[in-house]
C-alpha cells in the first residue's frame, strides 16, 4: 500500500469511527459556506438587479443646453457614450396657450414612444384620439370637450389627446407632441436630453464624468435622488449582507475551534501511539490538518449548493427574477473554507505538539 492510499485510508477512517465530530465540522464548515456563497451570489447581481429596478424612477441624468439647441454632433457623443447601456430622450420644451381660455401650457417634443420607455412607472390611459401625451392636470383644466388648441406666437395647432398620463410630478402639467409636430410650431429644437444611464453607481459616474468632458459649455447634472437613492441602498445593503456574515463566521470558527480541541483530547492516545512508533510532530500536524481539510472540501461543496439555492429563491422572492448560480464562486469557497479550517484548527495543533507519548501511554 502506498504512501498516499495510507494516508487517505487513515483521513477516512478518522471520519468514519468519530462520526458525530466529522458532522458537526461538516455542518460547520457547511453554515459558513452557504452564507459566503449566498451573500457573494446575491452582491454580485445586486447593483445590476437595483438598476433594473431604479428604471422606473426615469432618467437619472439630465443634459442641458442653456443658450441653443443640442447640436447633432453633441447628440452623437451621448449616444456614444451611452452606447447599449441606457436611453437617449432628446427634449425641447415651450410655453404655450391655450386658444379658448387663455391658460399657459408647457408644451414638450419629444419621441413619445421613448418617452413612454424611459418612465415605466407612468400611468397611461390611451384614448387613441390624435397624437400627444397629455398630464392629468392638463387634462382636468382642458377637459371642456372636443379637440383643444394650442397657440404659441400666431402659430395655432390642434390638439387632439392619445393618451392621459400621471406621473406623479411636474409632468402632470406638461403637454408632450411629436417632435416634428412640436418643431412646426414652436421653432424650437432640443436643448435637453433625457438620459437613462443603467450599470453601477460607480458606472454611471463615470459615464457622466465622461460627458462632462466631452461636452463642454454642456451641463450633465444626475438626478441625485435616483442617484443617490440607488447608491445608499447598495451601500446599506452591502454593509448588512458583509456583517452578519462577518458574526455568523466568527461563531461558527468558535465552534470549529471547540469541535477540533475535542477531538484532539479525544485522540490524543491514538496521537502518543503515532508519535511512540517515530511519527513527527510535523507529520502527526499534517495528518489532522488533512482531516480538517478534507471535511471543509466536503462542507463547501454542500454550502455551495445550498447557498446557490437560497441566493436563487431570494432572487426569484424580491425581485421576481431567479439569481443563477456563479460558479466562478466555487473556488473562493472551497479554498476559503479550507483556509478558515485550518486557522480553527491552529490551536487544537499546538495541544498536538505537547502530548508526550510516555506520559499518555502510562494513563497520566
Amino acid at each position: 500500500m502506498s504512501r498516499r492510499q495510507l494516508l487517505l485510508r487513515l483521513l477516512f477512517k478518522a471520519a468514519w469511527v468519530r462520526k458525530d465530530r466529522a458532522l458537526t465540522t461538516l455542518i460547520s464548515v457547511a453554515v459558513v459556506a452557504t452564507i459566503a456563497t449566498a451573500a457573494l451570489t446575491i452582491y454580485s447581481d445586486l447593483e445590476g438587479r437595483l438598476s433594473r429596478e431604479f428604471r422606473g424612477f426615469g432618467a437619472n441624468v439630465i443634459i442641458t443646453k442653456s443658450s441653443g439647441a443640442l447640436t447633432n454632433d453633441e447628440l452623437a457623443r451621448i449616444n456614444q457614450t451611452v452606447g447599449s447601456r441606457g436611453e437617449v430622450l432628446p427634449v425641447a420644451y415651450a410655453i404655450g396657450t391655450e386658444r379658448e381660455g387663455g391658460a399657459r401650457v408647457v408644451i414638450g417634443g419629444a419621441d413619445l414612444e421613448k418617452l413612454r420607455r424611459l418612465n415605466p412607472s407612468w400611468s397611461f390611459t390611451d384614448l387613441n384620439q390624435g397624437s400627444a401625451l397629455v398630464g392629468t392636470r392638463v387634462a382636468e383644466s382642458l377637459s371642456h370637450g372636443g379637440d383643444w388648441h394650442i397657440a404659441f406666437g400666431s402659430a395655432v395647432t390642434s390638439i387632439a389627446p392619445r393618451a392621459v398620463f400621471r406621473s406623479g410630478s411636474d409632468d402632470d402639467s406638461r403637454v408632450y407632441l411629436p417632435l416634428a409636430d412640436f418643431e412646426k410650431l414652436t421653432n424650437v429644437q432640443p436643448h435637453t436630453a433625457l438620459v437613462r444611464i443603467e450599470g453601477r453607481p460607480q458606472e454611471i459616474q463615470t459615464a457622466v464624468t465622461s460627458l462632462s468632458s466631452s461636452l463642454p459649455g454642456v451641463e450633465v447634472k444626475p438626478v441625485r435622488q435616483i442617484t443617490q437613492a440607488e447608491r445608499a441602498v447598495v451601500g446599506k445593503t452591502r454593509s448588512i449582507v458583509f456583517a452578519a456574515s462577518a458574526v455568523v463566521v466568527v461563531l461558527i470558527m468558535l465552534c470549529m475551534v471547540a469541535t477540533f480541541t475535542s477531538s484532539v483530547l479525544e485522540r490524543r492516545r491514538d496521537f502518543a501511539v503515532m508519535k511512540a512508533l517515530g511519527a513527527s510532530n510535523g507529520a502527526v500536524n499534517s495528518l489532522f490538518a488533512a482531516e480538517a481539510a478534507l471535511l471543509a472540501l466536503a462542507g463547501a461543496a454542500a454550502g455551495y449548493i445550498l447557498g446557490s439555492g437560497i441566493a436563487f429563491w431570494i432572487g426569484k422572492a424580491n425581485f421576481d427574477a431567479a439569481i443563477p448560480p456563479q460558479p466562478v464562486l466555487l473556488l473562493p469557497v472551497l479554498l476559503g473554507s479550507v483556509f478558515l479550517a485550518l486557522i480553527a484548527s491552529t490551536v487544537p495543533l499546538k495541544l498536538l505538539q505537547q502530548i508526550q507519548p510516555a506520559a499518555i501511554l502510562r494513563g497520566e
